[in-house]
């Protein structure tokens, strides 16, 4: 069983670094507003939405509790037909409302969005909706005004290191150097999810921690030595290649950042470099990714 969702958290006092959210969510009980959840990949969003599920909800979760990938199914007719059906049926037990999550929802088209935000208000006394998206500013503002809004912020290395050796106890692992597991936590920029997904693949198939943060480096220390030699070709070969495999460049400059953080450069070279990568990550909002990677390669070659 993957690792990310045997130990997914089920209650709120399992959620870590989201105290603001916490704090309100316990008053729900009884009903909740329509939330937006919005952050970074791997903070919890989809998580916490789980758990509100669990405490609003309760025994009668499974049949009230209704869960939709907004990017997959990002077409206006699916807020018509699927997401409509689902508003107007009763909820079934004794429950405030039933709960729709719509994860990714910046992935959803605004036609979609539009004719989603006329469901909620004709359909306000009989379900809830949790909208997860990674950027805000791609969710209609109309929508964004009938939400209560939280930005989940990155997990701090502590926060991290907490939840990882909590797993590694419940799996009876001791082998782990906590100067390995500390290192590892440097390497993850607050994605718990990530940091979940390697610490199991590195103990299902025994590689030492050490090798696994190698592995996940290796791309970027590959990228950065296509850019060293004035390879523009190959460096954006390379960087294409990511985004096809759905790394996004806020993800790839992170991941670069770090690699010429640690790379013995001339300093002029290395502020250079350090400089147009902060850009990038700046652009990463708002730019098509094959574009904004192309714009980087020129900028760093």
């Amino acid at each position: 069983m993957l690792w990310t969702e045997k130990y997914r958290p089920q209650t709120l006092e399992e959620i870590l670094g989201q105290d603001k959210f916490v704090s309100d969510a316990k008053h729900w009980k009884e009903g909740m507003p329509n939330l937006l959840l919005y952050g970074e990949a791997g903070v919890g969003k989809t998580a916490a939405a789980g758990v509100i599920a669990n405490f609003v909800l309760g025994e009668d979760k499974e049949s009230n509790f209704f869960e939709i990938n907004a990017s997959d199914d990002r077409r206006l007719e699916v807020v018509r037909t699927t997401i409509k059906e689902i508003s107007s049926a009763m909820k079934i037990g004794n429950v405030p409302h039933k709960i729709i999550l719509l994860d990714e929802m910046d992935g959803m088209t605004p036609d979609a969005q539009n004719a989603l935000k006329r469901l909620m208000e004709r359909y306000s006394s009989n379900v809830r909706f949790i909208i997860t998206c990674n950027h805000r500013h791609k969710i209609i503002y109309p929508l964004q005004s009938r939400c209560a809004n939280y930005g989940f912020t990155r997990l701090s290395d502590e926060e991290i290191k907490t939840a990882l050796d909590r797993i590694l106890d419940f799996q009876g692992i001791s082998h782990i150097e906590s100067s390995q597991l500390e290192e590892f936590i440097g390497t993850l920029n607050g994605d718990l999810r990530r940091g979940i997904t390697e610490l199991q693949a590195s103990v299902s198939s025994n590689t030492p921690l050490s090798m696994q943060i190698e592995r996940m480096q290796q791309p970027y220390n590959e990228l950065l030595e296509h850019i060293l030699n004035d390879q523009y070709e190959l460096a954006l070969k390379q960087m294409h290649n990511m985004i096809h495999m759905s790394v996004d460049m806020k993800t790839i400059c992170i991941g670069m950042h770090d690699v010429v953080v640690k790379k013995s450069l001339p300093t002029p070279k290395k502020f250079k470099y350090l400089r147009v990568i902060g850009e990038s990550e700046w652009r990463s909002t708002n730019m098509t990714p094959k574009v904004l990677a192309a714009w980087m390669i020129g900028q760093l070659i």
